[in-house]
Parts: C-alpha cells; structure tokens; sequence
C-alpha cells in the first residue's frame, strides 16, 4: 500500500512546521492568525500518470507580503525534495479574509491504487543528488567471485574460497513522452534509494548498458551497471 499524494503533501508540509489541512475540510474554516498551508488536488493526469496537487500559503495581512513569500519557498523547497515539481506563483491579497495568499502548484508521478492515488512505486531513487522521479522498479544483486581450492595431489576440489564481489543494479523509468530526461553523469556515481524504513547506498557505480523501448505509456528506460560497494542506512 502506497502512501496517499495528500497524506505526503500535508506530512512534509507539517514536518516543515506548517499548520497545514486539506483546503475543503467540509466545515467552516477557521479565522488566519498566523502562516499556514491548504492543499487539493488540482488535476490528475491518467494519460501521464501525474497528479498535480495544488498549495496555498496564507499568512495574515499584518505579517505581509514577504513574509507569505518567504514561507512559500519554503514549501516549495520541502515538495521539490519529496520528488514534486513545483511552480511558484506571485503573491495576491485577498482583501475579504485580509490574507497574503501564494499558490503552490506541485506535480508528482502517481498510480492508482484502490481506487485512490498514491505516490509510485513505493521508493524514490537518486543519481548523485539529482532525483529520478520517473523510477518504477530497481533491483540489485550480489555477484561474488568463487574459486574452488584444490589440495596437493588432488583432482577434486576440497573447498571454496568466497572473493569480493560486486553489486549488479538495475533502475527501471517509465517517461512519458515529451517529459526531459535527467542528464547522465559523468564517470563514477552514486545511487540512493529511500524508503520510509531504509535507505541504501550504492557507491562507485557505472552503468554498462541502456535499454529504450517506447510503448504506449511512454518511454520504459532500463539501466544496468554495476556498483563496487553497498551501505544501508
């Protein structure tokens, strides 16, 4: 079970320390007196599989404009690192509830589940620090060297010696079409992958080959390499 594109958007919010709820909360809203953040969904896209939810960050009148700002970028900054992206729109005053108001509007690569939308697959992978928010699958697996030990005057072995071994990794993307692709790094690299249990690291890794297949959900890129060392977090 996936954890739900409005439960991740109003956790990370309230991580940041915003008093933050759904913008329809099916009951009259309370009076502003101080910073806080509402958040909807403002489309999905099945085509696409994205869901663009929208947040506005209202702060009271006295506080300003800038301050609203302030507070925003924030928020922009906290769904961009939840693997959201963003668009920031200028500030606007809402003269009847005398609040600054800033739109937040964040995309997220979504499936559905349940009839619900949540966040896919579960796990977000980074190369180096840049996000690759198209992932929906990533394996890794060990391959260590064996030798078989043969005493003086043998023939048949009598044992195995257990060499180092590498790590084999594979990161599977679905892009749909038109949506840029992040830039390969150059020479040696780092994967990351994080969930809400664990986060393992992948370290001085290269890729030795690039599948592309374009189907009619959009481009299914698979990428191998190999990684010389494992850490969990």
């Amino acid at each position: 079970m996936g954890i739900s594109i409005l439960e991740l958007v109003l956790q990370r919010l309230k991580e940041e320390r915003f008093t933050a709820d759904v913008a329809y909360p099916g009951q009259k809203y309370p009076r502003i007196t101080e910073t806080v953040a509402t958040v909807h969904i403002e489309k999905v896209n099945r085509a696409d599989l994205t869901v663009t939810v929208e947040v506005n960050i209202l702060s009271p009148a006295a506080l300003g404009g800038t301050a609203c700002e302030i507070e925003a970028l924030r928020a922009t900054e906290a769904l961009r690192w939840s693997g959201a992206v963003c668009v920031q729109n200028g500030c606007s005053y809402d003269g009847v509830s005398q609040v600054y108001v800033v739109s937040i509007l964040a995309t997220f690569t979504c499936v559905t589940e349940d009839d619900d939308l949540v966040l896919g697959p579960g796990f977000q992978v980074y190369i180096n620090d840049a996000l690759q928010r198209f992932s929906i699958g990533f394996t890794a697996q060990e391959k260590l060297d064996r030798e078989a030990l043969y005493a003086m005057g043998q023939t048949a072995p009598v044992g195995i010696s257990l060499g180092s071994g590498l790590w084999e990794v594979t990161l599977e993307e679905l892009i749909p079409i038109g949506s840029p692709e992040n830039v390969e790094p150059n020479g040696a690299f780092e994967i990351r992958v994080v969930t809400d249990v664990l986060t393992e690291c992948y370290y001085h890794c290269r890729w030795t080959s690039v599948r592309r297949e374009l189907t009619s959900q959009g481009l299914r890129k698979i990428r191998t390499g190999i990684a010389m060392e494992r850490e969990v977090l």
